[in-house]
């Protein structure tokens, strides 16, 4: 059943056309303001041309170890932001809504592998 995997692929294609497309947005929703040409390139780049490749690679390939890579990743950076929650005292409601968004989309995409 690849309903959840490619569930999250299309949401990681999403927020990769936000990003490409509106990297102040997106900076603004984050909390990070891309005030410079460079930071707004690196907002284009990570958060738009790699998730939208990401999320349209799981879509093409339709393969459970592409979803299962990529799907790791995302419950990685939820990790990663865990870990900041509880070292760098970022304790705050959007922190832990980005938790919640990522692990949601890479367990998603790990449900490929049942």
């Amino acid at each position: 059943m690849m309903l959840l995997p490619n569930c999250g692929a299309v949401v990681t294609v999403m927020l990769g056309c936000l990003g490409l497309l509106f990297p102040k947005a997106v900076g603004r929703v984050i909390g990070i303001e891309p005030d410079k040409p460079l930071g707004i390139s690196e907002f284009r780049a990570t958060y738009g041309g790699f998730f939208l490749c990401l999320g349209i690679g799981c879509l093409v390939a339709q393969s459970a170890q592409v979803f299962a890579v990529v799907g790791a990743a995302w419950c990685a950076a939820a990790f990663a932001r865990t870990m900041s929650y509880a070292v760098d005292s970022s304790r705050t409601v959007h922190n832990l809504a980005g938790v919640g968004v990522e692990a949601g989309i890479g367990l998603a995409m790990l449900t490929a592998q049942l």
